[in-house]
């Protein structure tokens, strides 16, 4: 392992190992190998570019991943950056950009949520989501103010796609979506669209390469 530490920014680098105790003394982590970490980590920042994994809890200002990081413990940071492989059990962030693949096991709560790439997980809890696919997604339940999913034009994958079994809104804007349930105010569903039931409040326009199998209109805003 391999440990460097300047006194203008408390860094400190790790390269490889299991690490038990973490000095708090710390303002920023970067990993540039293949780390665990056992304890839970308060810091401004974290830099992971190797193979790491958290097995407690994780409080930051600002996490970045370029590699394939695990956080087995809640998660809670101000601005996640993923540019690779990202898998997280419970998270509360208040900005998350994700290019790579990004899963979470249990819940995502977010601000703003803005991924091209490919998401699974089980629950997303957002103001603003936007999804570029390039691949197939998976969420069970998607719940946010305002959606849009739409494919990413610049990747090569022929499958994209986003499968989910509930999604709820107020401004909905879908496509390359199959969806069992569908609940929004202002709903537009776009091409390449399978939903089972839609229900809608305000508006709702789909697209002649869409498929809706029921469509109620709700009095209940």
């Amino acid at each position: 392992m391999l440990n460097e530490r300047t006194q203008k920014n408390h860094s400190i680098t790790l390269t490889r190992g299991n690490i038990k105790e973490l000095a708090k003394d710390y303002e920023q982590l970067k990993i540039r190998g293949s780390v665990a970490l056992h304890q839970e980590i308060h810091l401004k920042e974290i830099s992971s570019h190797g193979f790491s994994t958290f097995h407690s809890h994780v409080a930051a200002n600002l996490l970045k991943s370029s590699g394939s990081c695990a956080i087995k413990g809640n998660c809670e940071v101000k601005e996640i950056i993923n540019a690779g492989n990202l898998k997280m059990k419970n998270v509360r962030a208040a900005k998350l950009h994700s290019s790579g693949r990004l899963t979470i096991e249990e819940t995502l709560h977010s601000e703003h949520l803005d991924s091209i790439g490919i998401i699974t997980a089980k629950e997303i809890q957002a103001k603003h989501f936007h999804l570029k696919l390039s691949g197939e997604s998976i969420i069970n339940r998607l719940i946010a103010d305002a959606v849009c999913i739409e494919k990413d034009r610049k990747s090569i994958s022929l499958k994209k796609k986003l499968v989910c079994q509930f999604i709820k809104g107020k401004q909905l804007q879908l496509a390359y979506t199959d969806a069992e349930i569908v609940e929004g105010d202002v709903v537009v569903v776009g091409s390449q669209c399978n939903i089972q039931t839609l229900t809608y409040t305000v508006s709702c326009t789909i697209s002649p390469n869409a498929k809706v199998q029921q469509i109620i209109r709700s009095e209940n805003p």
